[in-house]
């Protein structure tokens, strides 16, 4: 690793920035330059998953707790906000997505108060904000409003900025190069060295400066180790030979991810296709929980008994297949059923006519359970499925709470403590996957990605990645 470098950034005490592409030691070199600054410093990202990945890199490395501070842009800017709800007119606990952007411009303003700039030159003698190419000109501005008050490090790249914001991303050329000092430059793909996958990385390494030049890649024999193409056509997920690709990353323990673009047709995708694998690879939810929070909204605003048993029965079939074999008609109609011989699974009609006669939290957890853990039902959307279980879980524990304030607390934690999810074979878009690292990739309709895209997918696999495009020149 750049042990120079980190010193660069550890002595700096301007407005600088670190070209860092995806999987090139980035974590590895805020943690020694942490390491070797002499007061504290913040570091800021954007993912509680960023905050974990930086907090375990920091323990590795033996950096003192006493030496840093990591958070969320987001959370941050929360926090002194409402430390402050006089001076910041910031009141919000819980703000939904439109309320950003007004929150990041309430903080930058309150960074502008004399008694703030000295909190917080007290509390830290520098700052990092890592992952850069994802902010928003909302965020930038409040990062700006910080650098006036620190030595200011930034690290990112501006090719994995896919993120669609209503607020505008930040502009590298007019708003980074003309105003920060470039400080260094990450050159070697350490994820795949160490991972044993040199040629994969190097490969990698070509297929980053092309793309970042406008040139297209080959995909043409001979590949190197570590990488293969498969050409199928993925919009008839009905032809299940089409499929086939997918099997054989289910004969090891490894995590494996496989990867759709971000445009809303990719990510309705993730889910049908994880459907028709049977739930043998699960879908990822978004962060906001939007399927969530819009049933349980309905949940509440449902009158009748029998409408909130149906509302539950169409969930369930969002998240598990056969849910409509193990059900009788009366289940399906939101009526108590009554058992007769030919009742297959009295379990689960048993469980829905008590939720009928009480629909209490606890009834419904057993109706979930008997559903998902029926022999006829498989999951394929575990992440949704199971972040209602915690909500329920929440509003069990807490007698005072709504389901919907009991969703809101689920939510804050849950940008915490991350995803409340086992399985390790799993569909996701780049937007979901970006900054993070799995085993094996697998890269879905490639040909259709866009260059940004193609480039955060291709470098999620630290060992394999397969590609699947009917082109054999991408972008396509």
């Amino acid at each position: 690793m750049d042990e120079d470098l980190a010193r660069t950034l550890a002595q700096f005490v301007g407005k600088g920035y670190v070209i860092a592409p995806a999987g090139y030691g980035k974590t590895h070199l805020i943690a020694s330059a942490v390491k070797a600054a002499s007061k504290r410093q913040l570091v800021l990202t954007h993912t509680y998953a960023g905050v974990h990945a930086i907090k375990k890199k920091m323990q590795s490395l033996a950096v003192p707790s006493s030496n840093y501070q990591i958070d969320t842009i987001a959370s941050w800017a929360l926090r002194l906000c409402l430390y402050f709800p006089k001076t910041s007119k910031w009141t919000k606990e819980y703000p939904e997505a439109k309320d950003w952007g007004r929150l990041y411009e309430a903080c930058a303003g309150l960074l502008e108060r004399p008694f703030v700039e000295r909190l917080v030159r007290c509390s830290y003698a520098g700052i990092y904000v890592d992952e850069y190419q994802d902010c928003s000109t909302q965020q930038h501005l409040l990062i700006s409003a910080l650098a006036n008050l620190l030595p200011c490090r930034l690290l990112g790249d501006p090719m994995q900025a896919i993120f669609d914001f209503d607020d505008q991303p930040i502009n590298w050329e007019q708003q980074i190069y003309p105003h920060y000092k470039l400080l260094g430059e990450l050159t070697k793909p350490w994820r795949w060295h160490i991972a044993g996958a040199t040629e994969l990385g190097d490969w990698l390494d070509d297929v980053g400066k092309r793309l970042r030049a406008g040139q297209q890649i080959s995909l043409a024999a001979p590949l190197p180790k570590g990488i293969k193409r498969v050409s199928v056509d993925l919009t008839d997920f009905t032809n299940m030979k089409r499929l086939n690709f997918f099997y054989p990353f289910l004969d090891h323990d490894e995590a494996v991810i496989a990867i759709h673009a971000g445009d809303q047709k990719s990510k309705n995708k993730t889910h049908k296709l994880a459907q028709s694998l049977g739930g043998k690879f699960s879908s990822i939810e978004e962060v906001e929980g939007k399927d969530l929070f819009n049933f349980i909204k309905k949940l509440e605003a449902a009158k009748e008994a029998g409408q909130r048993l149906c509302l539950v029965i169409e969930f369930c079939k969002k998240c598990c297949n056969g849910v409509g074999e193990i059900l009788s008609a009366a289940t399906k109609r939101g009526e108590l059923a009554k058992a007769t011989r030919a009742t297959k699974y009295p379990d689960v009609l048993h469980a829905a006519n008590q939720y009928l006669a009480c629909d209490s939290t606890p009834n419904l957890v057993r109706l979930i359970n008997a559903i998902q853990g029926n022999p006829q039902t498989s999951i394929y959307r575990r992440d949704l499925l199971y972040r209602l279980l915690s909500v329920l879980r929440v509003h069990q524990a807490n007698e005072g709470l709504s389901l919907s304030e009991s969703a809101h607390r689920y939510q804050r934690d849950f940008r915490h403590s991350g995803r409340p999810i086992r399985h390790n074979k799993l569909i996701g878009t780049t937007l979901l996957v970006k900054g993070l690292e799995y085993p094996h990739a697998i890269v879905l309709e490639a040909d259709a990605m866009s260059p940004k895209d193609l480039y955060v997918a291709l470098t999620r696999g630290a060992k394999t990645v397969t590609i699947v495009s009917l082109k054999t020149v991408l972008p396509g």
